[in-house]
């Protein structure tokens, strides 16, 4: 009998202690809302940490947000579309309008999208400055990261036998494993005179063709050299760590009909999301 009162009441405690939790994260989740709800319609939207983001240059912006334990609510990253037309970045909201067939009557426009131009996703990060300048006077293991941490990357150098200048995208490059492998046929291409912040690791951008179209891993160096995707959009994806700004670091989903032209479009989308960030401090 006593064994069963023993554990009528842990299992009596354990239920109080589900339900302390349980109505923990219910007012962390309805604070969090109530912080994502704060941000709508926002022209200057608050970044954690400090700074703020100029909402009013992006047409389609979905920021990511949270609330701190103190009651700071802000943005801890966002997602964002933008065009490249071959000079600069422009959004959605500048798309050419054009007359509705059928419609002249009625004076109705519609958005046409020029043919060259070319669209670039961003799911972005952002830093906590705060946090940053707080961790370089003291660090605290339990809150600052790793100082010493370096995503994980190429050399900064490879064998010129392996190297493959390729004649249709300017500034791109592809850098061949001693030993390639005929399962992925994958398109890692090297971003050229163009390395990450610490000036040395180089930048890249992933593509994924049809095998059958775009035999990549079968393909001789006089092959590569010559590899052109024309019009056709294959995804590819430029990951955060080889995509910086100001505050933050974004992936850039887009697409191989944007290659002969990436790295002005991503030199000019860099700029964009540098100059999008307010008061950083």
């Amino acid at each position: 009998m006593l064994r069963a009162i023993c554990l009528c009441e842990v299992l009596g405690m354990a239920g109080c202690k589900l339900d302390e939790t349980g109505e923990r994260m219910a007012d962390h989740r309805q604070r969090e809302q109530a912080c994502s709800d704060s941000m709508v319609g926002k022209r200057r939207v608050p970044i954690i940490g400090g700074g703020e983001i100029d909402a009013t240059r992006f047409s389609f912006f979905v920021p990511q947000t949270s609330i701190k334990d103190d009651g700071e609510c802000g943005a801890i990253g966002f997602s964002a579309e933008f065009y490249w037309t071959g000079k600069k970045i422009v959004t959605a909201a500048e798309v050419p309008l054009v007359d509705m067939p059928g419609y002249s009557y009625m004076n109705l426009k519609m958005q046409e999208l020029p043919a060259h131009w070319r669209l670039l996703s961003v799911a972005a990060k952002l830093g906590n400055r705060r946090l940053g300048k707080a961790c370089k006077a003291h660090f605290d293991p339990t809150k600052c990261p790793d100082p010493n941490y370096r995503s994980p990357s190429l050399p900064s150098t490879w064998p010129a036998h392996q190297i493959v200048r390729l004649k249709a995208y300017p500034g791109l490059e592809m850098w061949l494993e001693p030993v390639r492998n005929p399962k992925i046929n994958d398109s890692r291409m090297i971003f050229v005179d163009w390395p990450r912040r610490d000036g040395l690791t180089p930048r890249n951008v992933n593509c994924w063709s049809h095998e059958v179209e775009f035999p990549i891993s079968a393909m001789t160096i006089a092959e590569l050299e010559q590899l052109d995707f024309g019009t056709r959009t294959f995804p590819c994806d430029v990951e955060a760590d080889s995509f910086d700004f100001k505050g933050g670091a974004a992936r850039i989903h887009h697409s191989t009909a944007l290659l002969p032209s990436v790295v002005p479009a991503l030199r000019a989308l860099q700029q964009y999301l540098s100059d999008s960030i307010l008061r950083e401090d």
